[in-house]
């Protein structure tokens, strides 16, 4: 029996409908406006994909991932650039690697905190979980795991902050405030913070 014709692909209408951009972002100049800006392309990925993106808000037990919903944004939505969480990890320069603040501990003190930046994706999910999906207060979850996994005793860069050293010295919740800018400098050195915004509010003008 002869085999069946593979059916034919339409590629007349492939990216019509792109959404060209340029996007701002950086430090604000003397206008009033960001310094910089990028050149992007966002591509409607389906709305089937564009769901299961979405759906990603809310992965149950008042949880989301972030992460995962912007590395799919990466690989459907944003045509041009290109980004991957690998590449973007390896851009971060030595200087963005880490940072040391200063904080307005209890009594007086003045503590300071190495702060470790964790890489984009997880960099992504802690900028959000702060609030859960049904709005309880995750602060104590969030600061322990930054605790755990990203602040750093400043003269021992190895070692890990433990909640003794925050009911010691205070200024916990404002290193985790601190901890948030900072992610949100590194990542949007480049733009990408800014790319990621206005390509989520371009899905959700695809649904």
């Amino acid at each position: 029996m002869a085999d069946m014709a593979k059916p034919k692909t339409d590629l007349s209408n492939f990216g019509a409908s792109d959404e060209h951009k340029v996007i701002k972002y950086g430090p604000f100049g003397d206008n009033g406006e960001p310094s910089k800006s990028k050149k992007v392309t966002f591509r409607d990925p389906g709305y089937g994909r564009a769901l299961k993106i979405r759906a990603l808000r809310n992965i149950g037990n008042n949880e989301q991932d972030i992460g995962e919903l912007a590395a799919q944004i990466n690989q459907y939505v944003i045509v041009n650039p290109r980004y991957s969480f690998d590449d973007l990890d390896k851009a971060v320069s030595d200087e963005d690697k880490t940072k040391e603040v200063e904080l307005e501990g209890k009594h007086g003190k003045k503590p300071h905190v190495l702060i470790k930046f964790p890489g984009y994706r997880a960099a992504i999910n802690y900028s959000n979980d702060i609030r859960g999906v049904n709005g309880a207060d995750e602060t104590l979850d969030t600061l322990q795991s930054l605790s755990k996994e990203v602040f750093r005793q400043v003269d021992d860069p190895k070692k890990p902050i433990d909640m003794k050293f925050w009911t010691d010295n205070g200024g916990g919740i404002e290193a985790l405030a601190k901890a948030l800018v900072y992610f949100n400098e590194v990542m949007d050195r480049d733009g990408y913070s800014a790319v990621f915004g206005e390509a989520y509010t371009f899905l959700g003008e695809c649904l």
